[in-house]
């Protein structure tokens, strides 16, 4: 018995030691230690650490999710010991912070949480100017898991799915920086500090009629504001969620004003007849454009941001907001990115539309030159900026997370850009097969015996289906007599 007291006292004595050791550490560790890099330090109420909770999808949807509710707390951002925020103590709606586990997948399963920042009155966090001023930001992972990129990691796919955004002109592209980051003491790693999408005169801009929604695999998660349209209820796991108007401003008149006209826009867009009077097709041209240059794998879950302008009895057409998620860039084993054969979403319907093939091919010639001189420039200047912070900073991330952040700036800079050049070669390609299609040269005639070849433009092969079979869509037929023509099955 007392071997066992005596042995029970020396664990604990070590604990005690090892806490007094550990707090010493982090008290001697003062902001102008640290790397210069911005530091977020944020200590909540009574020292509760925001969780969440792990959620399954019904029957017949897709996607693990979490919940997450908010934990109220202060946010201070230092750099090189000076204070450039501070939010103050949390009392609602004056001051302080509120801070939530944020994402899906990300937030279920990742060791170092991606999380949502509510500030209680607006800030220019990223130091871009008064007009950024927001209450809404993100902290999203610094470690992406990616099979193709060396050690299957990239702390840097962001960076570069961002700088192609703005190489193509993308209305508003999130604004980002990588920065340290500290709650309640503990140090949880590097980050990116990023711009939510959010309706905003400096992000997605809309009045006060418009409305912003997501094609969103999650509707299905407890507290969403959703609907559904007869066409995703039919075809797709999909329904579309609300990034505004909030859930608490909208009337039920709204709500039914919005899907009304979403079922219109589906019913032009899957009818083959055209949808250009609806959709703007370069808006919807670029985000797909995008995801093909990035050979994304990633379908239903990678984040399709829909808004409009103004109401849904004005003139303005619906578009397509930034690209938000690039965990899945260069793993495509399609040729092109999922989203452009996807059911999940229009784009497989649109490339059926020859009209809306010509805005993608004519932004694909005005852009693809631009597109690696800028990427490789953009990736240049961050490493200008932040390098040698942003190495020291990923040493940190490492004692805290032993199999992140491996590989140099250097070596993610190199992979990245080798892996961009292979997509624009390989884009090229199916660029050009897609020009060659383009131009239909008839109907499809249902009495034509003399076929010996039928493929669609996505070159699976219908050799051999009887024409009533056939789904609605465009086919290169080869004939017996040597000849191709392409034909249009309506």
């Amino acid at each position: 018995m007392r071997k066992a007291m005596k042995k029970s006292h020396i664990l604990t004595a070590m604990v005690v030691l090892f806490s007094v050791i550990v707090s010493a550490s982090l008290k001697a560790q003062t902001p102008t230690e640290w790397p210069d890099l911005p530091l977020l330090t944020i200590e909540t109420v009574d020292g509760v650490m925001p969780t969440a909770t792990k959620v399954s999808p019904p029957e017949g949807c897709v996607g693990e999710g979490i919940l997450s509710e908010h934990v109220p707390g202060r946010l201070v951002m230092t750099f090189k010991g000076e204070t450039l925020y501070d939010s103050g103590d949390y009392v609602k709606g004056e001051s302080g912070v509120r801070i939530k586990i944020r994402g899906n997948s990300t937030g279920a399963n990742l060791a170092q949480h991606p999380y949502k920042l509510k500030l209680s009155k607006k800030a220019d966090l990223l130091q871009l100017g008064n007009e950024h001023k927001s209450k809404d930001f993100a902290l999203l992972s610094m470690f992406t898991w990616n099979k193709v990129m060396k050690n299957e990691e990239c702390n840097i796919l962001l960076n570069t799915g961002l700088a192609l955004c703005r190489s193509l002109n993308f209305p508003w592209t999130p604004n980002t920086r990588p920065v340290n980051v500290v709650i309640n003491g503990k140090y949880q790693g590097l980050y990116h500090l990023i711009e939510t999408v959010e309706r905003a005169d400096t992000r997605i801009k809309t009045d006060n009629t418009g409305f912003v929604i997501e094609n969103d695999a999650y509707w299905w998660k407890e507290g969403e504001t959703y609907f559904r349209t007869e066409h995703q209820k039919t075809n797709t796991c999909m329904g579309y969620t609300f990034k505004y108007p909030d859930e608490d401003d909208m009337t039920e008149e709204q709500l039914a004003d919005i899907k009304n006209y979403m079922e219109k826009v589906e019913t032009a867009v899957y009818s083959n007849v055209g949808a250009s009077d609806l959709i703007d097709y370069n808006s919807f041209a670029h985000w797909v454009l995008a995801h093909d240059i990035l050979g994304t794998s990633d379908a239903a879950g990678s984040n399709m941001f829909l808004y409009k302008e103004n109401g849904t009895t004005e003139n303005s057409k619906l578009k397509m907001a930034t690209l938000w998620d690039f965990d899945s860039a260069f793993r495509s084993d399609v040729g092109w990115g999922y989203q452009h054969i996807s059911y999940a979403f229009f784009y497989r319907a649109l490339f059926q539309d020859k009209n809306f093939v010509r805005t993608y091919l004519n932004l694909y010639k005005e852009k693809i030159a631009a597109v690696y001189p800028y990427v490789e420039n953009s990736l240049k200047n961050f490493k200008e900026k932040y390098g040698e912070a942003f190495e020291k900073s990923m040493e940190l991330h490492r004692a805290v997370y032993a199999n992140e952040c491996r590989n140099t700036l250097d070596e993610q800079i190199d992979d990245v850009l080798t892996h961009l050049k292979e997509r624009l070669a390989l884009l090229e390609i199916l660029t050009t097969n897609l020009e060659q299609v383009t131009a239909v040269e008839s109907c499809l005639d249902k009495l034509d015996d003399s076929v010996v070849r039928r493929i669609n433009v996505y070159g699976v092969d219908f050799t051999g289906v009887n024409v009533d079979n056939l789904p609605v869509g465009i086919y290169i037929e080869k004939r017996a007599n040597g000849t191709i023509r392409k034909v249009l099955n309506k």
